[in-house]
């Protein structure tokens, strides 16, 4: 089941934008750790060092996750679009990934609907891992066939 399909998500189309949001989102676990340092009891102070310290352990080797990625990937290289499907109110957009020499290809399908200029709502509507390409077409303005499989689109991505 793909768990993708349910989950909204809004990027940049620019692919730098999109690097300095998720280092900005490392961020939350610190403030968490400032925040609780007004609570009255120490124990909660202390419940909430304890977790916020661990999310920020967590939060910074994400951090480093995506400045490596940032520095050495060629974004153009690692997620590159190949098809791109116009609809009257969004597009679908289909994304071929290679991550190095020990990672095989992959393929994402998305809608993507421009909400303000440069941001994106986005939804995947498809993912395979082990493929280089795949057939897709517009069969109607809400309908598009991927690998024989029909997805039917929403106008608003998430919404009717």
């Amino acid at each position: 089941m793909n768990l993708d399909y349910f989950y909204p998500f809004v990027r940049f189309t620019s692919l730098k934008l999109n690097d300095i949001f998720s280092l900005c989102i490392q961020i939350i676990p610190l403030m968490l750790l400032i925040n609780g340092f007004r609570f009255k009891h120490i124990s909660t102070k202390i419940v909430n060092s304890v977790i916020s310290i661990i999310l920020i352990v967590i939060s910074t080797t994400i951090a480093a996750i995506i400045l490596f990625a940032t520095i050495t990937l060629n974004v153009n290289e690692a997620f590159m679009p190949i098809h791109n499907i116009r609809f009257e109110s969004s597009s679908v957009m289909v994304y071929r990934s290679n991550y190095g020499a020990t990672m095989d290809f992959g393929i994402t399908v998305r809608q993507e609907k421009e909400v303000i200029k440069g941001v994106l709502l986005v939804k995947n509507l498809y993912k395979k891992h082990h493929v280089y390409d795949i057939t897709i077409k517009k069969l109607d303005n809400n309908v598009v066939e991927i690998n024989s499989k029909k997805i039917y689109l929403k106008r608003n991505v998430y919404f009717p």
